[in-house]
């Protein structure tokens, strides 16, 4: 009897091991998207190579070929509903490869993987409803050949993981010049995509980002009101303006 009880918990010990090894991952699906570990100066002298079970297979059904001449993979794929794109699908991945059709050049647009939250083509026209009521209207996004890009690079807050909670930036790719762009300016993140704007301007809400705390600090302050602003960008020449706060107006009315 004794041996069997030994046996026992010898078994639900192994079982433990094995799930805590797992969690121990640094790919993690989490609420449909994916956090990935923060690299460290430590970390970058290990090999980060994806493990076997996470391979980049061409025939899984991920990758979509784009203005008919480049084919677009994302690496680690999940997708849910909602998001600003067409098809009114979120599709999160670690990273993304465009292969040219033509020359069949491979080109990895993050140099090492981020979390992806969205991406799709800058130019279509959807039909959205915001009520029962009301006549569907049609939104429309004209950037010209460009992929857009929303991604997490950066550990926002603080807590060793790269996910959808941390601070979104904007990213648009030009597959003819293999050119990558962020075109945020600094100090602030991605709230909210608007259409209807003019072609190849792309127009955003942005918040302001809060000032960072301590890491040391022994109580954490209470986060304040996020700053918003609307932020227009010129694909074409590069440029773009960021409005004033709506908040400093408020701020100067009587009581």
């Amino acid at each position: 009897m004794e041996k069997i009880r030994v046996g026992v918990f010898l078994f639900f010990l192994l079982i433990l091991a094995v799930l805590t090894f797992s969690l121990s991952k640094s790919w993690r699906l989490y609420d449909g998207g994916y956090e990935v570990t923060v690299e460290t100066p430590e970390s970058k002298e290990k090999d980060n190579s994806p493990e076997p079970t996470d391979s980049l297979d061409l025939e899984d059904g991920n990758g979509k070929i784009y203005w008919k001449q480049y084919f677009i993979y994302p690496h680690g794929l999940v997708t849910e509903s909602g998001g600003f794109g067409p098809d009114g699908i979120l599709s999160h991945a670690r990273n993304l490869y465009s292969i040219s059709l033509k020359d069949g050049k491979v080109q990895k647009l993050f140099t090492h993987d981020v979390y992806i939250w969205d991406f799709f083509m800058g130019e279509f026209s959807k039909k959205s409803v915001a009520n029962t009521i009301d006549d569907p209207k049609e939104d429309v996004l004209q950037i010209e050949k460009k992929l857009l890009i929303f991604a997490v690079t950066e550990d926002s807050n603080l807590d060793g993981v790269l996910n959808y909670k941390d601070h979104k930036f904007v990213f648009l790719y030009d597959p003819d010049t293999n050119q990558l762009d962020s075109i945020l300016p600094t100090g602030f993140h991605f709230r909210k995509l608007l259409f209807n704007s003019s072609k190849n301007h792309l127009t955003l809400i942005l918040g302001k980002n809060p000032e960072p705390q301590m890491k040391n600090q022994k109580k954490k302050l209470p986060e304040p009101p996020i700053k918003l602003h609307l932020f227009d960008y010129d694909v074409v020449s590069a440029k773009g303006t960021l409005s004033g706060s709506l908040e400093a107006f408020v701020s100067q009315e009587p009581n």
